[in-house]
């Protein structure tokens, strides 16, 4: 029916086509064109509800095969959904909002990656992993990106800091093996290498770098005064602690006391060698004048003599002989 076209049938096809549908057949070719073009609008109008409600039937029965496919909780959610909502009208979602959920996914990856990176460094400081490590002893003109250049030559770098006046770093490793590797080639190495000084360097773990980073931050304003020294190992200090310049910690105190024990023992050393000098003059001139010591003493300092207590108690008096004395006894 869809295919008849009026303008295009001969007359006997279209006396043929109003035959069928029992319409007048006399008239001439155009009344006839215009008589078989109203008949199937007609028939077009009446049929077109028909198709429709037969299509939407369809569409119905098969949404229905689909659901029963489905678990019964998903069948409940697909009972509660808007009806009339397409598939179609899902995809037409305004690129907007399709953007905004794109980026807050990226969002959420990286979260968790960086969460997982944390969990990770944690076990590693809780292992005493030493992927990381400090340099002292580095001079200016430099910049984060020259000591990350020469730090990637030993292995993975995944973070460098330097203090403000570029003297004391930190750089943490994908290994704990790299950071092994770079520490073994920074001690003694000469950088910058046209008018650097000699570099120390040691392994701490990452923990201990953070905490050290944030020491030296929270210390910004003494960055001319401090400095890393050694630290006892018991403490999770991994064997370096920031100190200042006038206080070197226990090590320090403890040279010092050393020193002063030593000093003290020295003069103690020199003021029983003084007794005993003093003792065995006082002995000999007692032996030769056969006269109190005492009594001598104070004669023998107004000819000439110097003389002196000692700081101990009791309190013994003695005098220095005289240049001519020495000669004198050396010539007995």
């Amino acid at each position: 029916m869809a295919n008849v076209v009026p303008s295009k049938l001969k007359v006997a096809e279209l006396r043929k086509e109003l035959s069928k549908r029992k319409l007048p057949t006399d008239g001439r070719r155009n009344e006839l064109v215009e008589r078989l073009k109203a008949a199937l609008e007609e028939a077009d109008e009446e049929t077109q509800p028909e198709a429709e409600a037969e299509t939407g039937a369809a569409a119905e029965n098969e949404a229905d095969d689909q659901i029963d496919l489905l678990p019964v909780d998903e069948q409940q959610d697909m009972a509660l959904e808007p009806a009339g909502e397409t598939a179609q009208q899902v995809d037409e979602q305004p690129a907007e909002q399709m953007e905004v959920e794109s980026v807050e996914a990226e969002n959420e990856r990286k979260r968790r990656h960086d969460e997982t990176d944390v969990a990770m460094s944690n076990e590693q400081d809780e292992a005493g992993v030493m992927d990381a490590v400090f340099i002292k002893n580095l001079e200016r003109p430099l910049t984060k990106y020259r000591i990350r250049e020469v730090l990637e030559k030993f292995g993975t770098v995944d973070d460098v800091w330097l203090n403000s006046i570029k003297t004391r770093g930190y750089a943490s490793f994908g290994t704990a093996e790299q950071a092994e590797t770079a520490c073994g080639k920074l001690n003694g190495m000469q950088f910058p290498p046209e008018h650097g000084r000699v570099l120390e360097s040691g392994l701490i773990t990452r923990k201990r770098m953070k905490e050290l980073i944030e020491e030296e931050e929270a210390r910004s304003d003494e960055v001319h005064t401090i400095d890393l020294i050694a630290a006892p190992h018991d403490d999770g200090s991994c064997g370096v602690a920031l100190r200042s310049k006038q206080d070197k910690g226990p090590a320090k105190r403890q040279k010092t006391g050393e020193a002063r024990g030593q000093a003290a023992a020295a003069e103690s050393a020199e003021s029983a060698s003084m007794l005993v000098a003093a003792a065995a003059g006082a002995a000999q001139s007692q032996k030769n004048s056969q006269e109190p010591v005492q009594d001598e003493l104070p004669k023998q300092a107004e000819a000439g003599g110097e003389l002196r207590h000692t700081k101990t108690e009791p309190q013994i008096s003695y005098r220095l002989l005289t240049d001519a004395e020495v000669a004198a006894k050396k010539s007995h």
